[in-house]
């Protein structure tokens, strides 16, 4: 199993498998200087509530794109859609600019596997 699954715009509308306690990585580019960013809609139990959320400033160059980050643990076994809407949050539209979603399913980890005899 690897420790972290990082995502971005290329698995926008897939499905990701995690185990349970596996981290999740969420990247998106944002262009904050002109006051878009990604704010995330949806999620339930299965994946807590961002562990972490920041941005990074190193590539927030005027008028570039920064890499926004969204850091999830898979907790409870099931599926779960992960939304983002891409907005201006003070000139709110009908709709987004962009969605990005990605549905999660979380698998139950064997807890008796682990205690096989070997």
């Amino acid at each position: 199993m690897s420790d972290i699954v990082k995502v971005g715009e290329h698995q926008n509308g897939q499905q990701i498998e995690l185990e349970q306690e596996q981290a999740l990585r969420v990247t998106l580019l944002e262009v904050r200087t002109a006051g878009f960013r990604w704010i995330l809609r949806a999620s339930n139990q299965q994946i807590r509530a961002p562990l972490a959320d920041d941005t990074n400033a190193e590539s927030a160059v005027i008028g570039g794109a920064a890499q926004h980050h969204w850091d999830f643990r898979a907790t409870t076994p099931g599926t779960t859609d992960l939304v983002f809407e891409y907005d201006r949050p003070w000139a709110r539209a009908a709709a987004a600019a962009r969605t990005f979603s990605v549905s999660v399913r979380v698998a139950e980890t064997s807890s008796h596997a682990a205690h096989q005899p070997t």
